[in-house]
């Protein structure tokens, strides 16, 4: 009785000692009427030394161009961090007819302003034994009709 009571408590212990696993998928939605090439510093090389020559959305188009997971829950908070080591210090949208929009994180503009409305967030509940978790969330961020406006 006691050893049946003793791995019973076992097992509860494993079960609810284990983090869950999240993923976080970050989109890029293009709703303005050009194609528009996105890149940032070429100094951060873990992400951009996979993409040289940034990450091309035509119009009307969307991409996941970055995923990121890890132990816990998905949250906004989280999906943010990672989301600034993947844009460095500045961010350029370059239009297709040559155009170019340049946004800095000193300035806290555009993909940077992550209070900003073009930002939408979205979770999906999972669960772990008993637990239930948010386990995938998507981050995306829209260029629009303003973005190609304010491009030189």
């Amino acid at each position: 009785m006691k050893k049946s009571f003793f791995i019973l408590c076992l097992l509860v212990i494993a079960l609810t000692s284990c983090d869950p696993g999240y993923g976080i998928d970050f989109k890029l939605v293009n709703n303005s009427g050009h194609a528009v090439t996105f890149t940032s510093n070429p100094e951060y090389q873990g992400f951009w030394e996979n993409h040289p020559n940034g990450i091309t959305i035509e119009s009307k188009q969307d991409t996941v161009f970055f995923v990121s997971n890890g132990w816990g829950s998905a949250n906004i908070a989280t999906a943010k961090a990672d989301l600034l080591m993947v844009y460095g210090d500045s961010i350029l949208f370059t239009f297709d007819d040559g155009k170019f929009l340049i946004y800095t994180q000193e300035e806290g503009n555009g993909p940077f302003n992550l209070e900003g409305d073009r930002y939408t967030w979205t979770t999906k509940r999972g669960n772990m034994f008993l637990l239930r978790y948010d386990c995938y969330g998507y981050l995306t961020y829209t260029i629009t009709e303003e973005d190609y406006a304010q491009a030189e």
